[in-house]
């Protein structure tokens, strides 16, 4: 039922875009101004084949998390119309306009994601057409698992604890034996992987299978050594530093201004952290703390235990009376980083990637530095969007050597948008 009710709100959201994308033509005179009946006539199906390839691909028959879905839609749309455009220019087709296709991918990327999102939320938290889940406890991560199904409203999922009365089961970290797999494949529909704070990258795997023998390939895309992306990444940092440098330069002109005002000392603070493969790099932030904050670290730390276990956990502290009144409202917001897109700018950080670590972390990195160090670091990355300075040292090593293994382009993007709602409210920053 819920698959039918979306298949219909999307035919309904795309022949809306249908109408105002024949309206923006008319008002914009752009190509050939045919009457609305004569794209009625010629154009009808494209809706309707939109709808028949999303729903081949499992968008109306799985449940995905919001940017899981969103890429999937993006990622459909764009195959599907630049098939069509390509079979239009080929063949000289007329009859398919180009300005249409291009509406409906721009518009139908965003609208139908958007869409979906507002309804699944309404009638997920009515409790309605949810899915029940148990979740095979094999691993300490079940707590974790539990809250990410908790929070990802758009899944439709409701956690039980009777297998009998699940609809769909989760196999976390699973080490099922093959009679107990089999047992569960006869009673249900789902059954679901779980691999929860792995070092197994799956982000880009693609599953290759022999058929002549009983045999599968789990083949991982390795992005990290790409020479494309790591070009296409390159490209991607250069264009988005310098459209913010020019769109916030009188902020950063601000902000040097009232900090030359209100203490002593230089605007910018520039520290040696390492970079990609260790490499040492000068990172550029605005001045948050007084002059002598070394020595009064130090001091702090030897005279204040409870601060000293602080620190050592979380590598900061929470109301450290090192930084001034001016430094608590830019760490709030991170606008104390913002030179650092001169760094992305120069080459030495990426706009996403993992925190810019301190030269004496590196030997408590144990196994994941050379995983970390691998990327150049990032004025943004998973770790800012997961807690931030909430997250002990250890739990950062674990989200930012998962972002390492499982890049990609998408991912980034993903991290950016959820960067901004995180920046803005300040959560977990000091």
């Amino acid at each position: 039922m819920l698959s039918l009710i979306l298949i219909l709100l999307d035919l309904l959201t795309l022949y809306i875009l249908f109408f105002l994308a024949y309206f923006i033509k008319v008002f914009l005179k752009i190509g050939y101004q045919f009457s609305f009946q004569f794209y009625i006539t010629h154009l009808y199906w494209l809706p309707f084949l939109i709808i028949i390839v999303l729903y081949f691909q499992g968008i109306y028959t799985n449940r995905f998390s919001f940017f899981e879905e969103s890429y999937r839609i993006f990622r459909i749309l764009t195959i599907t119309l630049v098939s069509i455009l390509l079979f239009a220019v080929i063949y000289n087709v007329y009859d398919i306009s180009r300005y249409m296709l291009l509406v409906f991918w721009i518009f139908g990327s965003l609208f139908l994601s958007a869409q979906k999102w507002l309804f699944k939320k309404f009638i997920f938290r009515k409790g309605l057409f949810l899915r029940n889940v148990y979740i095979i406890n094999n691993s300490e991560s079940f707590e974790f698992v539990k809250r990410i199904l908790i929070e990802n409203v758009h899944l439709g999922y409701r956690i039980v604890d009777d297998k009998n009365l699940a609809d769909d089961i989760i196999l976390l970290n699973p080490t099922l034996k093959l009679n107990e797999l089999s047992n569960l494949f006869r009673k249900y529909k789902n059954v679901k992987f779980a691999f929860a704070e792995s070092g197994i990258p799956l982000l880009n795997i693609q599953v290759e299978n022999v058929f002549t023998r009983p045999i599968s390939f789990i083949s991982v895309k390795n992005n990290v050594i790409s020479k494309r992306m790591d070009f296409t990444k390159r490209i991607f940092d250069i264009i988005f530093s310098i459209i913010l440098i020019i769109l916030l330069f009188p902020i950063m002109l601000l902000i040097a201004m009232l900090i030359k005002l209100t203490s002593k000392g230089p605007i910018f603070y520039v520290q040696e952290r390492p970079g990609k493969f260790g490499k040492i790099i000068k990172i550029y932030k605005f001045r948050t703390m007084y002059e002598n904050a070394d020595e009064m670290l130090y001091k702090i730390l030897k005279e204040n235990e409870k601060l000293r276990e602080e620190f050592e956990k979380f590598k900061k502290l929470k109301n450290d009376p090192r930084i001034t009144p001016i430094g608590k409202f830019l760490r709030r917001f991170s606008l104390d980083e913002l030179p650092q897109l001169f760094n992305v700018l120069k080459g030495d950080m990426s706009i996403v990637g993992p925190r810019p670590y301190q030269i004496n972390e590196l030997s408590e990195m144990g196994e994941y530095k050379d995983i970390i160090l691998s990327v150049k670091p990032g004025l943004t990355g998973l770790w800012q969007i997961s807690g931030r300075s909430d997250l002990d040292f250890s739990s950062k090593l674990k989200i930012e050597t998962w972002y390492v293994l499982n890049w990609n382009l998408w991912l980034d993007i993903f991290i950016i948008i959820r960067t901004i709602p995180i920046v803005i409210t300040g959560k977990g920053a000091y």
